[in-house]
């Protein structure tokens, strides 16, 4: 994680509001003017009074007052994380970008809503018969993974989602998307179900990445009382009390308030989402959204390209080191052998030192005197430019071969 700490000192933050307005000051570290005034507060800090610009931009004299001691601390320390930007992936992106607007169509024409459903585009049409079939349940008219587009509407608003859809299918017709509505119809879900994520439906794919519109009204449900109990039942459970199930029952109201997003077919995600507020309606955020899925799509790609290449690259150079490890290992047992021939050298030639001296010496004890010979084959077995056999060391192993099982 990058963090950026930011010290104020509270003598240099009480000069510096002094000198000029906060809102400027707030600019310069980058807060707000109610963060500045926190910190400021935290700190003890006198800040100027109100108008105390407009005062002194008129003229008038205003005399500063001094920055009193205080128990509080004297320096506020203030850690923002700062986001890492990966400008490999970043250049890549913007070349991915480059090559892919030298080759698509020009937006030379605005969307114009069509006369009647006759001028529908061919995308839209398809919406548009899969909706003549439905009936109203739960108070919209919905279908859901029939086309590349699901509209959940009540009949008063079929209209304008169909306007929407073929605005959909503009924009989305200008960046060149390919569209599949060859999968059969999803399958109806009991309400509040949720899809298995990577089941295949109709959609229209962006670089390889699958997606669907998804147009819904907001529906409002509220619980139906109870009916009144007949007379002759009422006489009855006041005689005869008897418990009855009774399902509960809902009364759907429209509530006029569309929102359309943009769904990840794969992980039913929704990924955008527009609705009616008082700075645009859907129309307006339409061209931004469909943008964001084409640039989703492919920045998904150029991040998957990366990653893979960064990959065989983490591969290959664990595959050195892998074999830079093996030959380290190599040498080191190659050098512990060499030591281990090195002392055996040096334990014969200290036997030979010592036969030379008991042959030279006339005052060698007999014990030593007779053992040369064996002295010699033990400097012959051990020395490794020799390499003498032993037969009474060699042929006897360490582990008896005749010992019991038991």
């Amino acid at each position: 994680m990058n963090w950026k700490k930011t010290i104020f000192e509270r003598q240099k933050l009480f000069d510096e509001t002094w000198a000029s307005p906060i809102s400027k000051l707030a600019k310069q570290y980058g807060l707000s003017d109610v963060g500045l005034r926190k910190i400021c507060l935290a700190l003890d800090v006198p800040l100027p009074p109100r108008s105390y610009w407009q005062k002194l931009a008129a003229g008038k004299s205003i005399l500063k007052p001094t920055l009193l001691e205080t128990t509080v601390p004297t320096s506020y320390t203030r850690a923002t994380y700062v986001a890492h930007v990966d400008e490999v992936l970043e250049e890549r992106i913007l070349q991915a970008r480059d090559a892919l607007s030298t080759n698509a169509k020009e937006h030379t024409t605005e969307y114009s809503p069509p006369a009647d459903s006759t001028t529908f585009s061919q995308h839209a049409k398809l919406v548009m018969r899969a909706m003549k079939g439905t009936k109203v349940d739960a108070g919209v008219l919905s279908t859901m993974g029939v086309t590349w587009a699901d509209v959940s509407v009540c009949p008063e608003l079929k209209e304008r989602a169909l306007l929407l859809v073929d605005r959909f299918a503009h924009e989305l017709e200008v960046l060149g998307p390919k569209f599949e509505n060859s999968c059969p119809p999803a399958p109806t879900l009991r309400r509040s179900a949720r899809r298995e994520s990577g089941s295949r439906r109709n959609c229209f794919i962006f670089h390889g990445q699958r997606f669907f519109v998804h147009i819904r009204e907001r529906i409002a449900q509220e619980l139906v009382p109870p009916p009144p109990p007949k007379p002759q039942k009422a006489l009855r459970a006041a005689t005869q009390p008897a418990w009855e199930y009774r399902p509960p029952e809902y009364r759907y109201i429209p509530t006029g308030k569309l929102y359309a997003s943009i769904v990840d077919a794969s992980t039913y995600y929704e990924s955008y989402k527009v609705e009616d507020t008082v700075r645009g309606t859907i129309e307006t955020k339409m061209r931004k959204a469909v943008r964001w899925a084409d640039d989703t799509a492919l920045r998904h790609n150029v991040e998957k390209e990366v990653r893979a290449e960064r990959e065989s690259v983490r591969r290959m150079k664990a595959q050195q080191w892998e074999m830079a490890k093996r030959n380290k290992d190599a040498l080191l047992a190659q050098l512990t052998s060499f030591e281990k021939l090195s002392k055996d050298l040096d334990r014969a030639r200290s036997l030979r030192r010592l036969i030379d001296e008991i042959v030279a010496s006339k005052a060698a004890p007999e014990e030593l005197a007779g053992s040369l010979e064996l002295m010699a084959l033990m400097a012959n077995w051990l020395d490794p430019l020799v390499k003498a056999e032993w037969p009474d060391v060699d042929g006897v192993g360490d582990r008896n071969p005749h010992a019991s099982l038991w």
